[in-house]
């Protein structure tokens, strides 16, 4: 037996999240708007995230989205094919438009142009979640 398998081994038999994960997943299957609920708070600290890293990197803006979004497609064509839920992609929107919705300070009308990434990032989340957890 090599050693990652033994690693893995060792890790499965004493994994203290094994018991309180199914739990927590029963009980949301049974509560499928604590579920949504849930799901939606995923969704916008990944987001926040998201925009926090954009922020913090030494660029513009447009060059660390570049960046982050670059980042969101490799994830997504390389870690996320074996997960059940898509984030990498949808955290860079949010991101994104929680940083084009920061500069919504200006005048109306450009104010009201700023949010409208971030009610289409609302749109789709809520969209999705309650399509994947209705599904």
């Amino acid at each position: 037996m090599t050693l990652s398998v033994s690693f893995h081994n060792f890790i499965d038999r004493n994994n203290i999240f094994a018991k309180p994960t199914r739990s927590v997943h029963q009980f949301l299957r049974n509560h499928p708007t604590l579920y949504k609920i849930a799901l939606i708070v995923n969704h916008l600290f990944r987001a926040v995230m998201m925009a926090a890293l954009m922020l913090m990197l030494p660029f513009s803006p447009w060059i660390s989205m570049g960046i982050c979004l670059a980042g969101a497609i490799f994830y997504r064509l390389t870690v996320e094919t074996n997960c059940a839920y898509k984030f990498a992609l949808p955290s860079f929107a949010g991101g994104s438009a929680l940083l084009i919705a920061k500069g919504a300070s200006a005048p109306f009308a450009s104010a009201f142009v700023c949010l409208i990434p971030l009610s289409a990032y609302f749109a789709y989340i809520g969209l999705t979640v309650s399509y994947d957890v209705d599904r």
